[in-house]
């Protein structure tokens, strides 16, 4: 049987031609990056050119990248790692982070709330799932050292404002604005939504994080992370990348406390020797990020994700959680409904017949619990428990989609 790969959300398969493209790299290129000798030399050369090419992606310095195991790890470095950083204790500390975020960031957060007692405040979304600006802002307290924001969500696709919120909080902390426009908005927000209490040392010494694990190579990025945001998680594997590999922006100024203590790599930042087949492969992949083949696939894909938008739209029993603007170009979230109905059978109808989907969060599948997303989203527990989600790549074709469909179409029909 032929699989129809629609998981892409949870990892994105590495393409043949990449694998290939990773093997002949590799053949030279393996030994240990520290070491003296010419094996070490060829490695630590790959390592940089893969650091390079991840900091392009990003339009960052290359030195602001640090190679980890992965976005969760990254994610408790933004949240664990940086708040203990400060001299602070962590009673006195105030987080702001929002009700939809990936458990990578919410549970490091719990877990100093409930063990340290951290101030946490968690923001509501919107029907559509959407942070409002405002909140934001009117949530501010002198006390607060961190801000999580996602920005793009890993089951309903929602793409969030990060780069609006990274330019605000640059001109509030240092004055400096792109446009009139912008200074006049951002002039009327303060003066409406922010403390007067807070003064620019208060914003300077906010850490702003943004999980960009689904956004990244999905989305333009270009100049996204350029102000005000201080540090920026992303996975090698959500892209087609091998797994095991993420990486960490970190604005240069900015600290925080190691999780792993021993060597000295990634310059005193993460001890370990580097995962090099993995950082090679997340490197070769985001070389060929933002060209324009990479424009040319992604409105494929959106043309893909908007036929099943619109079909799914037309089906009864079927209850779309994926607004329809500002959204990721590869996911669709949908809910069935109804007494005979569960997602959980559809899943299995659908794996039966080859096609590969999830409920939601990959991180938090086989609990058959309500999805705690949809439910922030103000849906009843029903219609949280029963959701589907498909998220599409490139190698998806227009029969693909059709034979989905025509299964889901089946289901709810028996």
């Amino acid at each position: 049987m032929k699989h129809i790969y629609l998981d892409h959300n949870a990892t994105s398969p590495s393409s043949d031609e990449h694998l290939s493209s990773l093997f002949l790299k590799l053949k030279d290129s393996i030994g240990n990056p520290s070491s003296p000798h010419s094996k070490g030399r060829n490695a630590s050369v790959c390592l940089t050119e893969a650091r390079k090419a991840i900091a392009n992606s990003l339009s960052v310095d290359v030195g602001e990248i640090i190679f980890l195991s992965g976005a969760t790890e990254a994610n408790n470095i933004a949240t664990i790692g940086v708040l203990n950083y400060t001299k602070t204790p962590m009673h006195s500390q105030h987080v702001i982070t929002s009700s939809i975020e990936h458990p990578a960031i919410k549970e490091p957060i719990l877990f100093l709330k409930n063990s340290q007692n951290l101030q946490v405040t968690e923001l509501n979304v919107s029907f559509d799932g959407f942070i409002q600006i405002e909140d934001i802002i009117k949530n501010i307290k002198p006390e607060t050292t961190l801000l999580t924001i996602m920005a793009a969500n890993n089951e309903i696709g929602t793409i969030q404002p990060v780069k609006f919120i990274g330019d605000y909080l640059h001109y509030m902390r240092w004055g400096i604005v792109t446009s009139q426009t912008d200074k006049e908005t951002f002039d009327l927000l303060t003066t409406n939504y922010l403390n007067s209490e807070i003064t620019k040392e208060h914003l300077q010494k906010i850490h702003f994080h943004v999980d960009a694990v689904q956004a990244y190579g999905k989305i333009e990025l270009e100049n996204w992370f350029s102000f005000g945001h201080d540090s920026v998680s992303i996975s090698g594997h959500k892209v087609g990348s091998l797994q095991g590999i993420g990486a960490l922006f970190l604005r240069r100024g900015r600290k925080y406390l190691p999780l792993i203590l021993g060597g000295a790599q990634e310059k005193n930042r993460r001890a370990g020797t580097e995962n090099l087949p993995g950082i090679i492969s997340f490197g070769l992949i985001a070389k060929d990020l933002y060209s324009e083949h990479w424009r040319n696939e992604k409105s494929y894909i959106t043309n893909l994700r908007d036929t099943l938008l619109t079909e799914l739209s037309k089906l009864p029993n079927i209850e779309l959680n994926t607004p329809i603007n500002n959204i990721l170009p590869n996911t669709v979230n949908f809910s069935v409904q109804g007494k005979k109905l569960k997602g959980e059978d559809l899943l299995v109808e659908l794996d039966l017949q080859g096609i590969c989907a999830s409920s939601g969060s990959a991180c938090s599948s086989g609990a058959n619990l309500p999805s705690k997303v949809i439910l922030a989203l103000g849906k009843e527990t029903s219609q949280a428990k029963n959701t589907i989600r498909l998220s599409l790549a490139y190698s998806n074709t227009k029969e693909e989609i059709e034979k989905t469909l025509s299964i889901i179409k089946n289901y709810l029909s028996n």
